[in-house]
């Protein structure tokens, strides 16, 4: 059984990916995904973070990014289960 992205065993993870970007950058946001979909982020200032999103999400809207997503064959996942 997978466990959520969300799950305490994580926050050793996620310390240290704020210790590094903390170490090089005044603000910053993460964002990171599991296999399932499942969303965690953070940031260190909320309102620098709202501001990352709202840019990020802007800047991606204004150059047409097309994201094409590619997924493994379902069928061997229910197998799994």
């Amino acid at each position: 059984m997978s466990r959520s992205i969300g799950d305490d065993s994580y926050e050793p993870i996620y310390d240290q990916i704020r210790g590094i970007l903390g170490e090089h950058f005044e603000n910053y946001c993460f964002i990171v995904m599991d296999s399932q979909g499942e969303l965690f982020y953070d940031y260190n200032h909320l309102p620098a973070g709202r501001m990352l999103l709202r840019e990020m999400q802007e800047e991606i809207s204004e150059e047409n990014l097309e994201i094409h997503w590619e997924f493994e064959d379902e069928s061997d996942d229910q197998e799994d289960e």
